[in-house]
């Protein structure tokens, strides 16, 4: 039997309660390393189940893991795999299945599970189940009809999808919900500190297709001789002697980058999902065992690869999904008594075109920002209490650690206008905050749009005495802020004209109460602030005091 950790305890418990609310698709989101199979494993006693249970999962090394944890929790507990050429037995109160498995042969292996027989199904890496081969299973369960029994719990770690197909075509609701700074404060997921290395590399014509780059164009711009050498020097100045995982783009590029490494002197090996299964398993021991110092893989180590030894990542694969980013970096954040933190390289080629994902997206870092090897955790804490608290210096700017404590005082390092993808939805004084948008009311009010688990956007309305409240939500930011505003217009016409942006009193000298005003707060007043300016900075630092 397994001990549960509060959250994992606390994930069963939402779990249940959904489910006796009426609620029968939930989702679960834990970060990677944090054990959300071993949740899934003890959902038989804590859902006191009856009939069978089903885990859906895509990869073997998934599959195998799920039969051990559930194993693990309950010795006694008959668990097989549906899979290939294993055919679970109609007695077996847990089944395993693969979803290729299930998805092919016209229906054959899916029409022997009796969906009368299986009270629970389970979705492995949820984040997939937007896929038609994942969408057939579970009509063949009836999950989607509305007089639906079954409970479809599906666990993720990483929810957002981030290619407009959002959970929620699958999914009702997240009933729990933890993301990784929170466990790495909480000291269930390693420390995480980073460098970011920018290459001469253009990504501008590498051609897009289903959210990300084509792998064929995208090898054929980084499979070059200087990036790879590149790759080999940070790892040699930033991460030596740490044991490291490069993710590269197809099986070329990660053969490329491991002759780099070997031509150095670095004990490095390459795998791929093609290698013979034997081959690939003993690499992977070396590596843990400790023989290799470097393993370079192609879109293999991205899901079902736990070797908590791993304290370096090296990103020499671009993408555009923050999905795939934050499983890659996932592959790290497990604790070990040999590891002190995991350290981040971000390989950081150019474009104009592209909004690439970094080590930022996790820690809501500016996007450019090199943290020279400092904790991300606290560099990310700082950036936050400078949103918080002073949100119209523009920290998208800050290059570097050294820069924070010049951007409070240097008007180059301020922004008054609205971020650019708010600004042609609204007239008013929108700013980014960390997780969303805020608009600041008199008297400490508030509104504030964020992003929700299932891809879509929470409006929410704030003041001093009575708190948040979600008023509404939408399936866009440009929805969700026109929402806001309309509600602000409605409810409170006074403050409306107030917060507009293009009232001609903002153009106006600021008054010398308002210039007292931001003295007594030490707030820097730089020579050409407006009325309007200082009424904003006002409004916000009222705001964030009182909210």
């Amino acid at each position: 039997m397994l001990d549960l950790r509060p959250y994992q305890k606390e994930a069963l418990v939402r779990v249940t309660e959904a489910y006796k609310a009426g609620k029968r698709r939930v989702l679960v989101s834990l970060p990677t390393g944090t054990g959300k199979t071993v949740v899934f494993a003890h959902l038989p006693s804590a859902l006191r189940m009856k009939k069978r249970l089903l885990v859906l999962a895509h990869r073997e090394e998934l599959l195998v893991q799920a039969q051990d944890r559930f194993r693990s929790v309950d010795p006694q507990l008959k668990v097989e795999l549906e899979q290939a050429g294993t055919r679970a037995s109609d007695d077996a109160r847990v089944v395993v299945a693969s979803v290729p498995t299930l998805a092919r042969s016209k229906g054959a292996r899916l029409s022997r599970l009796n969906p009368d027989d299986f009270s629970i199904i389970v979705v492995d890496e949820a984040h997939h189940a937007v896929a038609p081969t994942y969408r057939l299973i579970l009509d063949h369960f009836g999950l989607f009809a509305r007089d639906a029994s079954r409970l479809l719990i599906g666990f993720t770690a990483t929810p957002r999808r981030g290619d407009h197909q959002g959970l929620g075509e699958v999914f009702e609701e997240v009933c729990y919900a933890r993301d990784l700074r929170e466990m790495i404060s909480e000291g269930y997921l390693a420390p995480m500190s980073g460098w970011r290395v920018d290459t001469e590399v253009s990504l501008d014509s590498v051609k897009v297709r289903a959210g990300d780059f084509v792998e064929s164009q995208l090898a054929d711009v980084v499979n070059t001789p200087m990036r790879n050498d590149m790759l080999v020097t940070a790892y040699r100045d930033l991460a030596h002697g740490r044991r490291t995982i490069v993710f590269c783009v197809n099986v070329v590029h990660a053969q490329a980058v491991q002759a780099a490494f070997a031509e150095s002197g670095v004990s490095a090996a390459a795998v791929w999902g093609a290698q013979p299964k034997d081959e690939r398993r003993a690499t992977l021991a070396r590596f843990s065992g400790g023989e290799l110092d470097v393993v370079t893989n192609c879109n293999l180590l991205t899901e079902g690869f736990d070797e908590p030894r791993v304290d370096c990542v090296i990103m020499a694969r671009p993408t555009r999904s923050k999905l795939l980013y934050a499983q890659m970096v996932g592959r790290g954040t497990r604790l070990h008594p040999d590891k002190t933190d995991l350290l981040v390289i971000d390989i950081a080629d150019n474009s104009r075109t592209h909004q690439l994902p970094g080590l930022h997206s996790l820690f809501n870092l500016p996007p450019k920002m090199n943290l020279g090897g400092r904790d991300a955790s606290a560099i990310e804490r700082e950036i936050e209490r400078i949103n918080r608290t002073r949100p119209w210096i523009d920290t998208t700017r800050i290059r570097s650690s050294d820069q924070l404590a010049l951007a409070v005082e240097r008007i180059e390092f301020f922004r008054f206008q609205p971020p650019a993808e708010v600004i042609n939805h609204t007239g008013n004084t929108w700013y980014a905050v960390p997780g969303g948008y805020r608009l600041s009311l008199p008297k400490g009010d508030w509104m504030a749009v964020a992003p929700n688990l299932l891809d879509g956007w929470d409006i929410e309305y704030g003041a001093p005495r009575q708190g948040a409240s979600l008023i509404a939500r939408a399936q866009s930011l440009s929805v969700a802020i026109k929402t806001a505003d309309n509600f602000v217009a409605v409810k409170f016409p006074d403050a409306s004209k107030l917060v507009h942006r293009h009232e001609r009193w903002r153009n106006e000298a600021p008054t010398e109460k308002q210039i007292d005003l931001l003295g007594r707060h030490e707030i820097h007043v730089p020579e050409g602030l407006t009325r309007g300016q200082a009424a904003q900075m006002i409004s916000i630092v009222m705001s964030s005091a009182r909210g």
